[in-house]
């Protein structure tokens, strides 16, 4: 598996120098496990618990897959843009597509029960509220290439 892979220290003038760890993924499902793997090791770097460092596995895999199969409609040519930013408290990871099609929030349905799961076909239709349930923090926006961007935070202390 290939993907461009950078990682630079950030420093806002005086305050705290920033990690950040950029990665560029083809639209191909199974890269999303290099993304997983790069903020899992970040994460138990910061020590975050082994219960938030799956909770983190689990939502990058719902975004990076999200923007494989609807951002960027699974084309090889586009790439799912990851940036994970260490923070002294936080872990700020954001998620990008090269699709055209953008995000409708607006839109979106509720996740389906779980007896319509149990009774259709497509399983789906779980991830985003999979994502804001997991994180502590997220954003829905634009990105700087046009697609559709989510940004999470988690919090090195899960804030009640």
């Amino acid at each position: 598996m290939s993907g461009r892979s950078a990682m630079a220290d950030v420093s806002h003038n005086a305050g705290p120098v920033e990690r950040v760890v950029e990665l560029h993924l083809p639209s191909r499902l199974g890269y999303e496990k290099v993304a997983m793997d790069a903020a899992a090791s970040l994460a138990r770097r910061m020590g975050f618990s082994a219960d938030r460092v799956d909770a983190l596995r689990t939502a990058l895999a719902e975004a990076i897959t999200n923007a494989i199969e609807h951002g960027n409609a699974h084309d090889a040519r586009m790439r799912v843009l990851v940036m994970l930013t260490v923070r002294p408290s936080e872990l700020v990871v954001s998620v990008a597509d090269q699709g055209c099609k953008p995000l409708e929030l607006a839109h979106l349905s509720p996740p389906p029960t779980i007896e319509e799961s149990f009774t259709r076909g497509d399983k789906g239709g779980w991830g985003i509220w999979l994502i804001r349930e997991l994180m502590d923090e997220v954003e829905f926006t634009t990105a700087p290439s046009g697609g559709n961007q989510v940004r999470m935070v988690i919090h090195l202390e899960k804030q009640s």
